[in-house]
């Protein structure tokens, strides 16, 4: 099967943003550790309305502060010249989304964000990209940094590449896995050679 569409995560992905998820988590006042947007669900109305407020100042700002992952460009630009479809699957805002593609020029075949659909590690956002990219599980990669990224692949039935500097408990789970953006190139170079 061809490689038809390269789903990337964003924030530590694609790009270097300096989020802070602990002080997130505090001053929205949450335990520590726990995943941010499952966790609001469970506030009252009004206690989400200022979480939300929180996040989406914290993303805004990551946003405009972010810088391209280091092999972002190149991967890119590659995936483009072989005529892969390129999308984003993320726990964000679409406005942050937005923000950051504006501030680095990226462009994306189809992206989902948190308004669009149940965030990951539900697969409903992969099928959504697949559909919009006219593509089957077994033509998709998905690529991310943390276990949300494998899990929504994996239960999707794509393969994942888990962009980690040390294996993780979580990464073991990830069809492969690569240190740097360069080496995820190498892994894509190597599928769409095969196809």
């Amino acid at each position: 099967m061809p490689l038809k569409l390269v789903i990337f995560d964003l924030d530590g992905t694609l790009l270097v943003t300096p989020l802070d998820f602990d002080r997130i988590r505090t001053e929205i006042g949450l335990p520590e550790g726990v995943p941010i947007l499952e966790a609001i669900d469970g506030l009252t109305d009004a206690e989400r309305a200022r979480a939300n407020r929180v996040i989406d100042r914290h993303e805004a700002e990551a946003a405009d502060e972010s810088q391209l992952m280091p092999g972002a460009e190149d991967l890119l630009a590659w995936l483009r010249s072989r005529g892969i479809k390129v999308a984003v699957l993320t726990r964000n805002s679409r406005a942050s989304v937005e923000r950051a593609v504006l501030r680095h020029n990226l462009v994306f075949d189809a992206a989902v964000a948190r308004e669009d659909n149940k965030p990951k590690p539900s697969p409903a956002g992969v099928h959504c990209l697949m559909e919009a990219c006219d593509a089957g599980p077994a033509e998709t990669i998905i690529v991310g940094d943390f276990r949300f990224d494998v899990e929504a692949g994996r239960s999707a039935g794509v393969r994942t590449i888990a962009l980690v500097a040390e294996p993780t408990d979580w990464s073991d789970a990830a069809t492969w896995q690569a240190a740097t953006l360069q080496d995820v190139h190498a892994i894509l170079e190597r599928i769409a050679a095969k196809a």
